[in-house]
């Protein structure tokens, strides 16, 4: 079988690139760049909601952090925990947490920060019927105080040791009242639903968001009254624009000519040829994205043969990851070892592993019944070329997929109503450096969870309300192992990001699947 990736020269795709080059030249002029003081970034994704509690798109997450603060910053170089909208805290009991809050920040219309603003956001995003996307940011609140005008309560429903990972970076706080004005739109029941991801965010951060066209750009322009002290630093680049451009050659295109100023995601077979260009500068590293196929263990979707720990180990053996990894993933990239990312806390790689074998994953199909294989639909939504290479892989042995490649709005919905026998899935963990942002998302029966086992549930609920560090990881390291021996979900290879980007630009690559533009500047 052909390895990914194979089949096209690079004096081909070099000749592609250059002829979209030359015609991205003659479309229009280059606003990006120093002389312009706009930096503009792309990817292939259409972001849905700029509101990262509505939306799972790493493009929300980026552009929340320079527009918006949360209580406590997370230093994306050295991991420390820093005061930002809290400028103090301390557990006044194992259940409470009590936070001393800013003075004199001015939310981007004007009003006045205060204690109600961070009760309101978080009470809100934590409510059972909020629909709040990533539950587990919030599903430790129980409630949230107002001690005085800048002092909050934080009462969690169980002693939460992850609670400084949820409340840095993920959590923004946005004015009192702000979804009071979400719309009212018809749900899947015939009733009506509040909108909450059509509220455009409010904030207090470096960048003020100031045009947002939903799937395809958004602008965030300089905040020159962003407090002093913060963290973050002052903003120095004067506008930044996101732009959803679908198709990467003509992201690598733009980048070349100067319409773009950064683009990730660089395919390897690309990246040397643009570290030749004079005016960029390419780097890989890598992130915190884990790629893994969420198959129907429980049933969900019925009687199928998902529900067969043969089928499922036959589909783990049937797939080459290193081959993906190293021939289409390609710089910084790693296989997945286990249901989390190595460098969060309680992520167990030494569990059961699944060497490429098809004549194995071929005998375990025979003997669960299916020695000519079957058909099933495959859903995914991203990076649609590594789904197509695991599926060649999957036909290969039998496994006939038919791909469902959708949107992730699209997507969403069918994972949540018990729609999705295999599912290519991925996911960031919104950068938090702890288990329970992996393996407990997928893992405590939320609707996400595809395999619904009561004993994993349990010992990853225990694990996220003992404050006792080995007991923690002993907890997660049953919970990884059992879900690695029934092969629930298959891990498949942690992104690397190779970026190309602007030689004048100062920008720091970090090791989180971020892109920190608040701290860019022109050289």
């Amino acid at each position: 079988m052909k390895k990914p990736g194979e089949g096209r020269t690079m004096k081909t795709l070099r000749n592609t690139l250059m002829a979209a080059c030359a015609m991205t030249l003659a479309a229009s002029p280059a606003l990006a760049g120093k002389d312009n003081d706009t930096f503009v970034w792309a990817t292939s994704t259409e972001m849905d909601t700029p509101d990262l509690y509505y939306g799972n798109q790493r493009e929300a997450l980026i552009t929340a952090y320079a527009q918006c603060d949360s209580l406590i910053h997370r230093d994306p170089q050295t991991n420390e925990y820093q005061p930002l909208l809290a400028t103090s805290w301390e557990w006044v009991d194992d259940k409470t947490l009590e936070m001393d809050l800013r003075e004199g920040v001015k939310f981007h219309d004007g009003t006045d920060f205060d204690a109600q603003d961070v009760a309101d956001t978080l009470n809100h995003v934590a409510a059972p019927d909020s629909d709040m996307k990533i539950r587990v940011i919030v599903d430790w609140i129980d409630n949230v105080e107002v001690v005085d005008d800048h002092k909050v309560r934080i009462h969690a429903k169980a002693p939460t040791p992850a609670a400084f990972e949820y409340l840095s970076g993920t959590s923004p706080i946005y004015p009192a009242g702000h979804y009071d004005s979400a719309p009212e739109v018809p749900g899947a029941d015939g009733t009506t639903r509040r909108d909450w991801g059509a509220v455009i965010p409010v904030c207090t951060g470096p960048y003020k968001l100031t045009d947002y066209k939903a799937g395809e750009s958004l602008t965030l322009e300089l905040n020159p009254d962003y407090f002093e002290g913060s963290p973050k630093g002052k903003p120095s680049i004067g506008k930044i624009i996101y732009r959803t451009i679908k198709d990467p050659e003509t992201q690598i295109a733009e980048v070349v000519t100067g319409g773009v100023d950064w683009i990730w995601g660089v395919p390897p077979e690309n990246a040397g040829m643009l570290n030749d260009m004079d005016n960029l500068t390419v780097v890989s590293a890598p992130t915190m994205r884990m790629s893994f196929l969420a198959l129907d263990a429980a049933g969900r979707t019925g009687e199928t043969p998902m529900t067969d720990v043969r089928v499922r180990q036959a589909i783990a053996h049937a797939i080459d990851r290193e081959a993906i990894t190293e021939n289409l993933v390609g710089e910084g990239s790693t296989v997945q070892k286990s249901m989390c990312v190595s460098v969060q806390f309680g992520c167990e790689t030494d569990v059961t592993q699944y060497p490429y074998d098809p004549e194995k994953a071929k005998a375990l199909l025979a003997e669960a019944g299916y020695p000519d294989g079957f058909e099933l639909p495959f859903h995914a939504y991203r990076d649609r070329p590594y789904s197509e290479a695991v599926l060649n892989y999957l036909r290969a042995v039998g496994i006939k997929g038919d791909l469902q490649f959708l949107q992730w709005r699209a997507l969403r919905p069918l994972i949540v109503g018990d729609e999705t026998q295999i599912a290519h899935l991925t996911f960031g963990s919104n950068g938090m450096l702890d288990a329970s942002a992996s393996t407990g998302y997928y893992f405590q029966f939320g609707p996400d969870d595809y395999a619904r086992d009561e004993e994993v549930r349990d010992w990853l609920t225990e694990a996220e309300t003992t404050t006792d560090t080995e007991a923690r990881e002993a907890l997660y390291s049953k919970a990884l192992k059992k879900i690695a021996d029934e092969a629930y979900y298959i891990p498949l290879f942690i992104y690397g990001r190779t970026y190309a980007f602007n030689k004048d630009l100062d920008y720091p690559v970090t090791p989180d699947e971020m892109a920190h533009f608040y701290l860019a500047k022109w050289k």
